[in-house]
């Protein structure tokens, strides 16, 4: 009996609308093709070759896993306090980035116990890290654009893993190119799990009659 197909939908770091799901094949790909109706783009999640159906093929998900690295925060990063810690910082810092979308509600219960480390140039927040120290869990580093460079990248993981308090710290990430595992293979994590990312850009959805 064939499965049936979960889809997700939400919204993008950079706004634009998102129907999302695990497929396994291309009959479930076209099954998410037909449920994205009206969205803006489509990601898939999966190791099936998709791009007959259009889909371009994204760095997709990650989980690595390492020893944490006590040490004191590197210069320039500072935890942040709750009025900077915000949705609209945490889209910038991961817009146009596949895998990140724009939380439905702010603050999200599942970051309960969490901290944001942030990255500090010219007096402005040009990246993020989330850490939960008690559980070692880190998301991968988010830079604004324009910031998006390997050294802010690896400031703000080595400052996110010398939080950690337990003895295996585990990295979560979307999106993140092979320059960027390298960063954090040089590090001492290793990629414990990996799911390919799917993108497929669909038509603008209609507009209210009446929009400009």
């Amino acid at each position: 009996m064939a499965r049936q197909l979960s889809v997700y939908y939400g919204m993008s770091a950079d706004g634009r609308s998102v129907a999302e799901a695990e497929v396994d094949d291309l009959a479930e790909a076209r099954e998410l093709i037909a449920a994205a109706a009206g969205c803006e783009l489509a990601w898939a999640h999966g190791s099936a070759g998709l791009s007959s159906l259009g889909f371009g093929e994204r760095p997709g998900y990650r989980r690595l896993s390492g020893p944490g690295r006590p040490e004191p925060l590197p210069d320039g990063v500072t935890e942040l306090s709750g009025a900077e810690d915000t949705a609209e910082l945490c889209a910038a810092a991961y817009c146009g980035q596949w895998g990140h979308k724009t939380p439905d509600a702010w603050p999200v219960a599942e970051l309960a116990g969490s901290m944001v480390l942030g990255l500090r140039r010219g007096g402005l927040i040009a990246g993020i890290c989330r850490v939960t120290p008690a559980t070692g869990h880190l998301d991968a580093p988010g830079l604004i654009p324009g910031q998006r460079d390997e050294a802010g990248y690896r400031v703000l993981l080595s400052a996110g893993l010398s939080q950690i308090t337990v003895a295996k710290a585990t990295v979560e990430s979307w999106g993140d190119d092979p320059d960027r595992v390298r960063v954090c293979e040089q590090l001492g994590l290793v990629t414990a799990e990996y799911c390919p990312g799917w993108e497929l850009e669909l038509a603008d959805p209609p507009r209210p009659s009446g929009s400009a």
